[in-house]
């Protein structure tokens, strides 16, 4: 520059114990009375030096006064100053000594190796518990993501400020970052993010999430009364079983109910599956153990044709009744719920004069007794999806008008259960046992308990019980399977911390995915599964999502949170939902749409499965909401329901073999053929991924639609944000019209 004179002004920034401090924002000005006009800025480098190269007039060298701030995120923790300075400023060591600015440590496995891609936080707890997650935004970018015309009703503030736990938006959040190759983590803070009280020192904990930064896996002590600068923290040290791999361990070093050898046969949908488990329970020979969330006396399991009249076999309860006429011992456990409507006095009322002995599991908030077994002779064991309610009662077809479903018939329903045998039904028993001994000592002054499990003693290892009976679909039966049991525990029950198995579960499904993720569930609404898939999505660009949902959901309130979910995973609602690259959210439809008449009809997910990559699946009771997988937080803060979760159990099956035994595929395909209306197994997948399949479909769906030409059977179409079935139905057209100038499958 002409006329001017470059001039330098460098230093060294150190701690208190004079180690060199990096990564810190030096901003140099130049000041006259209360204007400062700023000469430029530097970045610290390793060994804490910086250095400034400014331009100033020649005349007004001598006057010139500086002042250096020194910054983290934007926010001065020290300023130094200088007068009538020369052309080149040395100002030396710069002790940074007001306060504590950061943390700094190593995580690594049991073996000493280093733990790369970890998120790591640092927290202040004087003020309460931290409520975070990794989606890095803030409050006016959560609500830029609302449409003011978005149909979410009346329930967007109290979830927006529910999410506000999954941002980094809370007073005693520090800093947080991510372990380097080698392990080690550094995190920078201003001290007002802790001085909210003159002089105060912050008490300082260290929490470790997972790789997509959601998940919870350890705490750190607290660090009590920070003084020094940099804080250096032990080495943390973390089993890497805790990270990697498919299998729940709960934190331990094995996998937890983990058995090898397993019989089992996928049950699609609620007829197949009540056949079965009257074929069960007539062949009972010493005893039947059941949990359920809801089980009414007038329900119906099973029907015989006859000229295409329906005849009705024995209620369930009358059946239950014969077994324990022949020396069986039935048990039952049912929910009780003090906010949750139940039936537990109906069933007890029905069972008060016999043997058979019922029990209810009280619930005092927004969880239940959910997790549906039937155990049987400790030889055969079912994992339910549907409460034993005439309303759910349907077959593979979806028929709109189906008598066996009663009088109410409220429309079809979609399910999905599991039958086994082997020695993974030692593990439903137990967690049998363990609640019915619980409720022995709650109620019952410790009468009643039982000692034994009798599945752990029969062999189970090469027994297949497969074939004692016809089924209709051999293809769904698989032997010599491994499977893993998993459970969420309601806390202060069973165990005094409560159990988050499933939770667990996906955590790893969803970290471990790279082809595509395939969801099935009956709701969307837990906010770190939510997360998890974000993050998942943003990490690796090969990923899909595909999801069958329901367009309106049992809980009116979840709708409107799940709205917010496909908001925060990048969905635009107010468009297609076939125009998002990798995400697609679908729900089923049955009945017809001729001629201008519309008789189209939800069909309901009841169901609660998911799908990985064709190597890892589970079904089972747990939704994907707060109550199934973490605690209740839809309905109140994360403090105030934590001991809300659910009792749940899934069984989680894998095909990690070489060559594939294509057991998960084989299933998938099955779930595929009745939600697309066509042979999957007659499909490769895309190039661009099952997505496109799906896309193509349903778009074809949607064209039949617009020409008043279509009968559906549980079929799917894209997801529509509307409030009503006709609403819906227009809209897809509507979005339709729109697009198939452009859309080119």
């Amino acid at each position: 520059m002409e006329n001017t004179q470059e001039n330098k002004i460098y230093g060294h920034l150190i701690d208190e114990n004079k180690k060199p401090l990096s990564n810190l924002k030096v901003k140099a000005f130049k000041y006259f009375f209360l204007k400062n006009t700023e000469l430029g800025s530097a970045i610290s480098d390793i060994n804490g030096d910086f250095q400034i190269n400014y331009h100033v007039e020649p005349e007004l060298q001598d006057n010139i006064n500086i002042k250096l701030d020194i910054l983290i995120d934007n926010q001065i923790i020290m300023s130094k100053s200088r007068e009538n300075v020369a052309d080149i400023l040395d100002f030396e060591d710069l002790e940074i000594n007001n306060g504590n600015i950061g943390v700094k440590g190593r995580i690594i496995d049991e073996e000493g190796n280093p733990i790369a891609g970890l998120a790591v936080v640092a927290e202040d707890v004087d003020f309460g518990k931290i409520k975070l997650n990794a989606i890095h935004l803030v409050e006016s970018k959560v609500k830029s993501f609302i449409s003011p015309n978005m149909d979410l009703g009346g329930s967007l503030q109290f979830i927006t400020d529910k999410y506000k736990g999954l941002f980094f938006l809370e007073d005693d959040l520090l800093g947080h970052t991510i372990t380097d190759d080698n392990g080690y983590y550094r995190i920078l803070y201003p001290q007002n993010r802790y001085k909210e009280i003159a002089d105060k020192e912050p008490d300082i904990r260290i929490i470790v999430k997972d790789k997509l930064g959601v998940f919870e896996i350890l705490r750190s002590h607290v660090h009590e009364n920070v003084k020094s600068t940099i804080k250096y923290i032990d080495d943390i040290v973390i089993n890497q079983s805790m990270i990697e791999g498919w299998f729940v361990t709960l934190k331990n070093k094995s996998p937890s109910r983990f058995t090898s050898s397993n019989s089992f046969e996928i049950l699609i949908d609620n007829k197949k599956t009540l056949e079965k488990i009257v074929d069960s329970i007539d062949n009972a020979e010493s005893y039947i153990y059941l949990t359920q969330f809801a089980f009414y006396p007038d329900f119906i399991p099973r029907f015989f044709e006859d000229e295409n009249i329906y005849k009705k076999d024995k209620p369930l309860v009358d059946k239950l009744l014969d077994a324990e006429s022949r020396g069986a011992e039935v048990k039952i456990i049912i929910n009780e719920n003090m906010v949750i409507p139940d039936n537990y006095d109906e069933l007890h009322n029905y069972f008060k004069d016999s043997n058979v002995s019922v029990r209810r599991f009280p619930a005092r908030g927004p969880y239940a007794m959910h997790a549906k077994v039937l155990i049987v002779d400790g030889k055969e064991a079912f994992i339910l999806g549907s409460p034993f309610s005439q309303a759910y009662w349907d077959t593979n077809q979806h028929l709109v008008n189906e008598p066996r479903r009663g009088e109410k018939n409220e429309g079809p329903v979609h399910d999905v259960s599991i039958y086994l045998s082997g020695e993974a039904i030692g593990h439903i028993e137990e967690f049998f046992i363990e609640l019915w001994n619980y409720l022995s000592d709650l109620h019952f002054k410790g009468k009643d308990k039982i000692f034994k499990n009798e599945s752990l003693n029969l062999g189970n290892t090469s027994k297949n019980n497969l074939n004692n009976v016809e089924y209709q679909n051999k293809m769904f039966q698989y032997n010599n399977m491994p499977l893993q049991i998993v459970r969420s525990i309601t806390p202060g029950t069973i165990n005094d911390k409560g159990e988050k198995g499933v939770f667990e579960a996906y955590r790893r499904a969803i970290t471990n995915a790279e082809d595509f993720i395939y969801l099935e569930n009956q709701y969307f609404t837990n906010k770190y599964i939510v997360s998890a898939l974000k993050n998942a999505l943003d990490h690796n660009p090969e990923l899909q999502l595909i999801m069958v949902i329901n367009e309106v959901p049992d809980v009116p309130s979840y709708r409107t949170w799940q709205h917010y979910g496909f908001q925060l995973m990048g969905m635009d609602l107010e468009k297609s939902a076939l125009d998002h690259p990798r995400i697609g959210i679908y729900s089923l439809w049955s009945g017809e749409f001729k001629n201008g008449k519309n008789k189209l009809r939800h069909c309901y997910v009841h169901s609660k499965v998911a799908i990985v990559d064709d190597i890892w699946a589970t079904i089972g009771s747990s939704n994907l909401d707060g109550s199934s997988l973490s605690c209740a937080e839809e309905f109140g803060s994360r403090d105030s329901s934590t001991n809300y979760l659910n009792m749940e159990v899934n069984a989680l099956f894998f095909d990690f073999d070489k060559p594939k035994r294509d057991t998960i595929k084989k299933f998938r395909q099955e779930l595929w053929n009745e939600h697309l209306g066509i042979d999957i197994s007659k499909y490769s997948r895309p190039d661009n991924g099952w997505l496109d399949l799906w896309k193509k479909t349903v778009y074809e769906n949607i064209e039949k639609l617009e020409s008043e030409e279509i009968n559906f059977y549980g079929d799917a179409l894209p997801y529509s944000p509307k409030r009503n079935a006709e609403e819906q139905i227009k809209d897809l057209i509507e979005k339709y019209r729109r697009i198939k100038g452009r859309f080119n499958l």
